[in-house]
């Protein structure tokens, strides 16, 4: 399943939000279908990884993400992966999931493509990094 940020309950478009967006779509990646998840770590940083490796996630997808929640996600298995600030459909992130076209974060690049909606972009998760 990949995890992705929503406005409400009814969007079907990534949030630019992520920790503090209050709902999370769970797509499956073999079929395309999703169910919409309350985020109930919301504002907790880097808590919202085990949030949603509990959930059933393995994958999510941010428009803007801190180092703390990458770093959370990262420690829960939960792969991460950027859209490079696009408001993308879920359609166009399972398209994407399905041909391969998503970055995905790893060590050697996700300090370079993280962005964390921050004017400063510092991160402000609580992670005290």
């Amino acid at each position: 399943m990949i995890a992705i940020p929503l406005d409400s309950q009814s969007c079907t478009t990534v949030s630019k939000l992520y920790g503090n967006a209050p709902f999370f779509a769970l797509l499956d990646e073999e079929s395309g279908a999703f169910k919409v998840i309350e985020n109930e770590e919301i504002s907790k940083g880097p808590k919202i990884g085990a949030f949603l490796k509990k959930s059933g996630a393995n994958s999510t997808v941010f428009y803007h993400m801190g180092e703390g929640v990458y770093k959370g996600c990262d420690e829960a298995l939960v792969s991460v992966y950027t859209c490079f600030q696009e408001k993308l459909t879920l359609e166009e992130i399972f398209q994407g999931f399905k041909n391969s076209s998503l970055t995905m974060l790893d060590e050697t690049n996700y300090v370079e493509l993280l962005v964390s909606g921050e004017s400063s972009n510092n991160c402000q998760c609580g992670c005290k990094k």
